[in-house]
């Protein structure tokens, strides 16, 4: 009876103590010799296709400073270093981060949508915009063939007031998904101190005057007049919809 008792102790001993201490022994040689260098770093991210390519630069970046953990221990690093470095950056959503053993690093990013693309005229000759993300963050900029085709935000007032900015989206999210003045249609959105804000249709340049608030209501109004003027064969040059209850057209001069 005694002997029975012995071997279950010795089979406790050796699968709780035993083992694990082997393989942590191994483990920690194998470290030591450096078998779990981090060699690879993969990123992937995680968006619709048209908003995929502005990423590329704020990616290659990232990329670079999270280079710095190439050749530590996978075993020994500390993901919550990798976390806090993704949560610093304003163009990313969220993100997934895992040990790829036995010597890499998986990271998953989801950017933020972009609404708008803010445009400095000097520096779109250059070539660049600088994009705005659906919460008004406006993110460092890109080159003009790796940003989605977007409506832009004109005007330096949108650079230093973030919630100018902020109305800038909102009032684009307030225009309907399909009609005469689809968010879609829309080229151009800027802000007169005196007027408030005003959007440019594309193609037709017709600007819109909306005021400061009620974008929706206005919009809607502002619609009814555009099939108003299409049906008659009236071309509008401004439209000023931020009065009482009422729509403004100036139209075109004929040649």
């Amino acid at each position: 009876m005694n002997w029975l008792r012995l071997r279950f102790y010795f089979r406790v001993f050796f699968i709780f103590v035993v083992v694990p201490a082997a393989i942590f022994a191994s483990v920690y040689t194998l470290d030591q010799r450096g078998f779990f260098a981090i060699e690879d770093i993969d990123m992937r991210v995680v968006t619709k296709s048209e908003q995929l390519n502005f990423s590329k630069p704020y990616l290659d970046k990232l990329n670079q400073e999270l280079s710095v953990y190439k050749g530590q221990s996978l075993w020994r690093l500390s993901l919550s270093q990798v976390s806090d470095k993704l949560k610093a950056k304003s163009w990313i959503k969220d993100f997934r981060i895992s040990r790829s053993w036995p010597n890499g690093i998986n990271v998953e990013i989801e950017p933020k949508i972009l609404s708008l693309l803010y445009v400095d005229q000097k520096r779109l000759a250059e070539g660049f915009v600088r994009p705005v993300t659906n919460d008004g963050a406006i993110l460092p900029e890109v080159d003009t063939t790796q940003a989605p085709p977007l409506a832009m935000l004109k005007g330096e007032v949108f650079v230093k007031d973030e919630a100018k900015r902020k109305t800038a989206v909102e009032l684009l999210k307030s225009l309907p998904e399909e009609g005469k003045l689809s968010h879609k249609i829309i080229s151009e959105i800027g802000f007169d101190n005196k007027e408030g804000y005003w959007v440019e249709v594309a193609k037709s340049n017709i600007r819109i005057k909306l005021g400061d608030d009620q974008f929706a209501v206005k919009s809607a109004r502002v619609s009814q007049v555009m099939d108003y003027l299409e049906k008659r064969d009236l071309k509008a040059r401004v439209i000023d919809a931020n009065l009482s209850k009422k729509v403004l057209v100036r139209l075109q001069q004929t040649p």
